[in-house]
């Protein structure tokens, strides 16, 4: 019996994955910074279908305007096409990042944004375990409150197709 445990848990263990993504950017002539770590945790239900989340924090430096968001992001991913190493995929998810704003070190109300929609992306298999993930684009819809329309740019807010540089991400992922 104690056998046969270690080796469903050994078995279970090898669907998780975990990576993430860290970026920095800074526009000199707007006079915005942004720094983002997210790292992100899933489990492959099958070939096709994982669920996962990113729970990642972001700096936002806006002329005189700071903030500091926490974000949370589950979904459901879509396998449509693996040969070899390449698999291209599609997440569906909700977007939700919660977090301050400060106006001149005044603070702000709770500032949130939120969204719903598509992210498809690539990913490479370096071997059985490392993969590299890019995700490029966005479809679906974005919103914000007022204490975080000063943080975020203009493009944030609305819904449509978006596959400017706004929305590129590269990652690492490591599969147990």
């Amino acid at each position: 019996m104690a056998v046969m445990s270690v080796m469903t848990l050994t078995a279970a263990a090898q669907n998780w994955f975990a990576g993430g993504s860290v970026g920095a950017w800074r526009n000199d002539s707007d006079k915005i910074t942004t720094i983002t770590i997210a790292p992100e945790v899933g489990y492959n239900l099958s070939e096709q279908w994982a669920i996962g989340t990113v729970l990642g924090w972001s700096y936002i430096h806006r002329s005189s305007v700071d903030g500091n968001l926490v974000d949370f992001d589950p979904y459901a991913r879509y396998t449509f096409y693996k040969k070899g190493i390449v698999s291209l995929f599609v997440d569906g998810g909700v977007d939700l990042g919660f977090g301050k704003a400060s106006y001149d070190g005044e603070d702000s109300d709770t500032a949130v944004k939120y969204g719903i929609g598509f992210k498809p992306g690539i990913a490479l298999a370096l071997n059985d375990r490392c993969s590299i993930v890019a995700h490029a684009g966005f479809l679906g819809y974005r919103g914000t409150n007022d204490a975080a329309k000063d943080l975020l740019d203009n493009h944030y807010d609305g819904w449509g197709f978006d596959f400017s540089g706004y929305n590129l991400s590269f990652g690492f992922y490591y599969s147990f």
